[in-house]
């Protein structure tokens, strides 16, 4: 989320708050642009903007006049610099815009004005939020957030009124959704294919502006490849953008788990694997030899789908990362430590995720792909791209898989449909039940905190390398890759929304997570206007 990271450089100490605005005689000339919108004074920035001074330029913390005439609710010199032409796309060291403060801070007129003049309403900060994604959260998920920027920029004249807040961001929020035309002029018609059944929201009984919403927003994302909704079995929606098509066979990322816990369970059912307590170190006897921790004598396959093996998540230390990108996976076992006992806390490892995927091609004698193509993809219609391996050719279990959106979504209706597709069982259903149980909460892990990520995901948990959340009254399940890759099951709406996009591969940066953050308040956003069922 924001944090305003806005401090005046020039006179700050010796300032004294002043939250109104006055009409005060003209300044002396050593009074700067900054200082004059800081404090309100109409007057002096009229000679600035008379006198040609640089409307754009930046402070030392990354704000512009504008920014700190929006911040401190300056309304009528935020008026002026933007009808004098300041750069209403200018944003601060959060990536905030003019536009996302006054939604922030609920300066209701200011938002107005910045539309009025022809602000982009679909720019998002470094959190991956649009001005609509703050102000459509409920205002306690930002209280501390408006405590921590009150706490710095009291001394400064900022003043908060909270009930004022909450109020107005219902109305601010409504400000920033686009008007009915733009909606109506819309395309997503799904493309002319005979491998699905095509449909419409409205046959589907869903509501047609809702759908074009989530389009229209689409359209702005930078990263975004494809984005497909199915209602009902049916394709009522479907759109490619950037670099996507409807032949591009993108890289799912960590998707490629779900896809993984799909075999698992078609091996127990084939019988190549007995139980998911089967001990993970029976499958590796080159290493079992060497483990001196005797507790990674007591991880399961249950264990190793749950994320509870006890490996960490290996962004959290460069070492392991390292060991990751090595592609020498079986040694690992041994080298890397545990650091939860196996079966007690969720943590995410992409190691473990490979191993598991090992473990089944060990247990059926073949490579996972071989083996997934037989038994899974191609009963669902669906043709594989590359899928990476390690140095031993194995399969990576995590991710790497390639899929077009298409072939995504049957695998996501396979998953909705219980383990069945056109008629055939492809996956045991009581396999898909387990698989979308709920075995860990509130988790913290892999960029998620506290079980929330992004303006609209809460709750999150994870089942058989299935992630689940709830956005708004909406509980569902869903493949989940780097770079913001998902497959979603809408159980309740009957619906699938599938999301390819850049993959970031090998790229774990601030500006990936934003991308993927990105993705996650673009559906998050859609799935929160769905009505319940």
């Amino acid at each position: 989320m924001l944090v305003v990271t806005l401090l005046i450089v020039v006179g700050c100490a010796t300032l004294e708050s002043s939250s109104k605005e006055t009409e005060q005689p003209p300044k002396s000339p050593d009074i700067s642009l900054h200082e004059a919108a800081l404090l309100g004074d109409i007057n002096t920035v009229r000679r600035h903007i008379e006198a040609g001074s640089d409307l754009n330029e930046k402070d030392a913390y990354g704000s512009s006049p504008l920014i700190i005439a929006v911040t401190f609710g300056k309304a009528e010199v935020a008026g002026a610099l933007i009808e004098a032409g300041a750069d209403m796309k200018i944003s601060n060291n959060d990536e905030a815009t003019p536009l996302h403060l006054a939604a922030l801070f609920s300066h209701t007129e200011i938002v107005k004005a910045l539309l009025d003049k022809g602000a982009n309403r679909y720019i998002r900060d470094n959190s991956g939020s649009t001005a609509y994604d703050i102000v459509a959260a409920p205002f306690d998920d930002d209280k501390g957030i408006y405590d921590s920027i009150g706490k710095a920029l009291g001394p400064l004249g900022l003043e908060l009124d909270y009930e004022r807040i909450k109020m107005t961001r219902p109305e601010i929020a409504a400000m920033l959704r686009p008007a009915p035309e733009e909606l109506e002029a819309v395309d997503y018609a799904p493309l002319p294919a005979g491998d699905w059944k095509v449909s419409t929201p409205a046959a589907q009984g869903l509501d047609p502006m809702l759908v074009a919403e989530l389009y229209l927003d689409a359209a702005e994302m930078e990263t975004l490849y494809g984005l497909l909704v199915i209602k009902n079995g049916h394709l009522i929606a479907e759109k490619y953008f950037n670099e996507g098509s409807v032949e591009q066979k993108a890289r799912l990322q960590s998707v490629t788990k779900s896809y993984t816990s799909a075999l698992v369970g078609i091996a127990l059912d084939q019988g190549y694997l007995s139980s998911v307590d089967q001990k993970m170190i029976d499958f590796f006897p080159e290493v079992a030899g060497r483990i001196t921790d005797p507790r990674k004598a007591r991880i399961t396959i249950r264990d190793m789908l749950q994320m509870r093996a006890g490996y960490p998540w290996e962004e959290t230390d460069p070492a392991l990362w390292e060991g990751m990108l090595s592609g020498d996976y079986l040694p690992l076992i041994q080298d890397f430590p545990l650091t939860a006992d196996p079966g007690t806390e969720f943590q995410y490892s992409n190691l473990t995720s490979n191993w598991l995927g090992i473990i089944v091609a060990r247990a059926c004698g073949t490579n996972l792909k071989s083996y997934g193509q037989e038994h899974l993809f191609s009963p669902i219609g669906a043709e594989p791209g590359e899928w990476t391996t390690d140095r031993d050719g194995n399969n990576n279990g995590c991710g790497d898989l390639h899929f077009t959106a298409r072939d995504a979504a049957r695998f996501g209706l396979l998953y909705l449909d219980g383990g069945e597709y056109g008629g055939n069982r492809v996956v045991p259903a009581a396999w898909v039940r387990e698989s979308l149980q709920t075995y860990s909460e509130d988790i913290n892990s892999a960029g998620i905190r506290s079980g929330k990520v992004g303006r609209y995901f809460r709750d999150i948990g994870y089942g058989y390398q299935w992630w689940s959340a709830r956005v708004g009254d909406h509980h569902f399940d869903l493949a989940w890759g780097h770079g913001g890759q998902f497959i979603i099951l809408l159980d309740e709406l009957d619906m699938v929304v599938v999301v390819t996009s850049d993959p970031f591969y090998l790229i774990h940066t601030s500006q990936a997570w934003k991308h993927e953050k990105a993705n996650l308040n673009l559906v998050g956003k859609f799935i929160k206007s769905l009505p319940k069922k």
